[in-house]
């Protein structure tokens, strides 16, 4: 079984972030739901994002299946709402995925030399 750790920069080996995550506007999803504990309507996401419902569907269809989010349909009153979150697995998936790029990327943390 391989390291599944990432390589020091400038090792030359590849390094294995996981594409369910790092797919742009998955990040970009995971990102607007790790500041909203309680989920996001996907309408207001979906605004947020600047993305057609189709793309935001998709994506979060490929997040769920992958247990990183949840997708709740809710009434609001008579009107249907789509509640989606972060699953705890979610967030601690995402929480290793940042570390790794803190050890990628020299720096990440802050200004050089602060």
């Amino acid at each position: 079984m391989a390291d599944s750790s990432p390589s020091a920069p400038g090792s030359g080996a590849r390094v294995p972030l996981p594409p369910l995550i790092h797919g742009r506007v998955r990040l970009l999803i995971l990102c607007a739901l790790m500041v909203r504990p309680g989920g996001s309507v996907f309408t207001e996401l979906r605004d947020a994002l600047g993305l057609t419902d189709g793309t935001l569907s998709a994506h979060l269809t490929r997040l769920a299946a992958g247990g990183l989010v949840e997708i709740r349909k809710e009434f609001l009153g008579r009107k249907p709402q789509t509640l989606v979150r972060m699953t705890a697995a979610g967030r601690r998936e995402f929480a290793a995925y940042v570390a790794d790029l803190r050890r990628l990327v020299p720096g990440l943390d802050g200004p050089a030399g602060a």
